[in-house]
Parts: structure tokens; C-alpha cells; sequence
């Protein structure tokens, strides 16, 4: 079975993040777990800036989310999604992988770093302390995933889908673990490779599907000074091509096959025009896709790990709060609660506020389960 971890950034929804859930499609897996790194993306400036005033962070995010999730559920994908930040949390809080991942980080050399420069299409100069830390942490996490994330893995993942990136530090890594005894093999690494990535040299902005084509003109405008070799022409055509059946050249629509005589002969007028455009095209179907798509209803579960998280959420769960919460479905109100259990509507309510209190449902109308099941870890609950 090729079950396969991978992680995004979806600061905005860049062609980039997209294209990477068609390469995951590529990769033919019978299940994924996707990690967002959400650390990375609230401490995202260009994030912060594309913030609506009527939303938070954690609102924005999940629009964002959504769309990779959508795509996801089109290309038929089975998937599960964790954040960074509680994958991280669940990680340190582990003596043993905390100090694997404080031998790794002091085994990093500057030296070691110059190796990203020469990546082919990767902008590591942008690469900050703080991504380094996230990017080994999360191959820590992809490594030791069934016994940090129990509630929804049993088997450790075959692969590891993730950036090129990972090459600078993939050595250092693999010794690290094999010298502490590391109690799981790291997952088989796949890379995603030939994704050239456009952005404005000062803004550092990548086209996004929310983009106007004057917008994205403007960022390929700026980020192609000059002709780029034919290999980045047919790279952009065919990340294209994933979505487009055909690709626009002047005033024409061409197959595919005729990509590779094109990359070769384009001038730089038209070369401009020609990603611009397609780009634009590319989104559209995107938004065409998604807004015929609904994401089905993904089980919650809750992972207990101390013992104040344990009498908080689970040892106040008597009978009748727990047949209570049988039918908080999000069809039943709380008359309608009642009715169905047979306790009394004042018993019923005051039980629903403590729910509520305790953030195991909301408190709509007809109120809802935003948990759905517990995970207890008895190691951890031992210590």
C-alpha cells in the first residue's frame, strides 16, 4: 500500500501549492496525509497582508485550505489533513524526538546550506532559521506519524512527497536518525521536481487564483527580465497542461504536443504573453472545478495526552451526557433532543452548555459534535 506525506504552505492559493496536488495525484497513493503548515503561513507577511479585515487568520487559512482540499476530493484522492503547529506540539513534547531534532539542527552547516543555491527553480536564498527548523521537524513528524497521530494513522508512511529542498538537508538527517536508534525507518523520499516558480523579484508574490490577468502579467513581467531557457518554457507548459486540455499561443489553441516546437521557437514578447495567459486560463478552470465540488464531512477525532485534558474532556462524560451527545448531529435541536432520549429538556440544556463549555459541540440552533471520537495515549497518561 504507497501511503504517502506531504506538506503545503497555502499562504495564498499559488499555482505552486495547486500544482502540488496534482503531482500527489501523480504519485498514484492509496492514502495521503497532508501537513499545512500553518506556523509558516500566520508568520507569512505577504498572509497577513492578504487578509480581509472581516476575517482572522485561522478563517482566511481555511478558504484557503478548502481549495486544496477540494481538488483533493475531484482527483479522488483519499486524505487526511494535520496542522504543523499541533504536529509540532505533539513531536517536542517527546524527550526522545526533541533531542533528534536538536542533534540535527547542530550537525547543520552554513557550509551545507550553499548546496540549495544551486537547486534547480528553488528560491533558496528566501529560506529563513525558522523554515529549516519546520522543514526537519516535519520529516520527523512524516517519520514517526502513526505513533504522533494514532487517532487517524496505523501504518507509517511509505513516502515522502515534499520540495527539493529537502536534498540540502537529507544526509544529515538520515545519519542523525540511524545513530539514535530512531524507532521507525524514514519514509522513501519522493521530490517534487520542474516547477518554476514566477514571483515578483521585490514583492515576492506568486500568481494566485484570485488574480486579475493584468495581476499576474504584472508579476511575470517582473520576474522575466529576460529569455528564459526553452527546458523552463515547456516546465511552465506542461504544469499547464495538468489543467488545461489546450494551451493559448497568440490566437490559437494548441495540444500539448506541439509544446516542445513552441518552447524553441517563442520570442520574448510573446513568451511573456504566453505564460501571462495561461496562467489566467489555469485558474479559471481551477475555479471551475472547485466551485462544483463540496467537501464530505471528515471524522473528528480528539487525542488525550495528559491527565488535565483527560478530566477536562473525558472523565465529566457520564450516560446521559454521552446519549446527549449521540444526536448532537446538527439536525436536533434541543427539544428535539430531549424527545428522542426521553430526558428532561432542562437536564438536556444545561448538559448542552457544558458541552459547549467544554468545546465538544458548538452552540448553534441545532447543535453539532465537533468532536466525533477520543484517542487516549495510556503511555503518556503513565507519565
Amino acid at each position: 500500500m504507497k501511503i504517502i506525506y506531504t506538506n503545503i504552505s497555502p499562504v495564498t492559493s499559488a499555482y505552486t501549492n495547486l500544482n502540488h496536488i496534482f503531482y500527489l495525484k501523480k504519485q498514484n497513493p492509496q492514502k495521503a496525509y497532508i501537513c499545512v503548515w500553518d506556523n509558516f503561513v500566520f508568520e507569512n507577511d505577504l498572509f497577513e497582508k492578504g487578509l480581509d479585515v472581516t476575517k482572522n487568520k485561522a478563517d482566511k487559512l481555511k478558504e484557503n485550505v478548502d481549495i486544496l482540499e477540494k481538488l483533493m476530493t475531484y482527483l479522488k484522492i483519499d486524505y487526511k489533513i494535520i496542522y504543523l503547529s499541533e504536529a509540532m506540539k505533539r513531536l517536542l513534547r517527546n524527550s526522545h524526538h526533541l533531542k533528534e531534532l536538536q542533534q540535527i539542527l547542530a550537525h547543520i552547516r552554513i557550509e551545507d546550506l550553499t548546496r540549495g543555491f544551486h537547486l534547480e527553480y528553488i528560491p533558496f536564498k528566501d529560506m529563513t532559521v525558522s523554515k529549516i527548523n519546520y522543514i526537519i521537524a516535519d520529516h520527523l513528524i512524516a517519520t514517526y506519524l502513526p505513533e504522533l497521530f494514532p487517532e487517524i494513522c496505523s501504518s507509517q508512511p511509505t513516502h515522502y512527497l515534499t520540495s527539493e529542498r529537502f536534498k540540502v538537508f537529507q544526509n544529515t538527517v538520515s545519519h542523525c536518525l540511524k545513530t539514535s536508534f530512531a524507532k521507525y525507518v524514514s519514509p522513501q523520499c519522493i521530490f517534487v521536481t520542474k516547477v518554476p516558480v514566477v514571483d515578483h523579484p521585490e514583492k515576492k508574490i506568486i500568481p494566485s487564483l484570485e488574480m486579475s490577468l493584468e495581476s499576474i502579467r504584472g508579476i511575470v513581467n517582473a520576474h522575466y527580465k529576460e529569455m528564459p531557457e526553452s527546458r523552463e518554457i515547456y516546465d511552465l507548459g506542461e504544469i499547464f497542461l495538468t489543467v488545461l486540455s489546450k494551451l493559448s499561443y497568440k490566437d490559437e489553441k494548441i495540444a500539448g504536443k506541439k509544446l516542445s516546437e513552441i518552447a524553441e521557437k517563442i520570442n520574448y514578447k510573446d513568451f511573456l504573453d504566453f505564460v501571462s495567459v495561461n496562467l489566467y486560463d489555469y485558474f479559471n478552470e481551477i475555479n471551475k472545478i472547485t466551485s462544483k465540488i463540496k467537501i464530505s464531512k471528515k471524522k473528528k477525532s480528539h487525542f488525550i495526552s495528559d491527565y488535565t485534558e483527560f478530566n477536562d474532556k473525558i472523565k465529566s462524560l457520564n450516560y446521559i451526557k454521552l446519549e446527549i451527545l449521540r444526536h448532537c448531529n446538527g439536525n436536533n435541536s434541543s427539544l428535539d433532543i430531549a424527545r428522542n432520549t426521553g430526558i428532561k429538556l432542562s437536564t438536556v440544556s444545561t448538559y448542552l452548555t457544558h458541552l459547549k463549555n467544554k468545546k465538544i459541540i458548538d452552540i448553534a440552533r441545532k447543535p453539532k459534535r465537533m468532536i466525533d471520537s477520543f484517542v487516549i495515549d495510556l503511555e503518556v497518561l503513565e507519565k
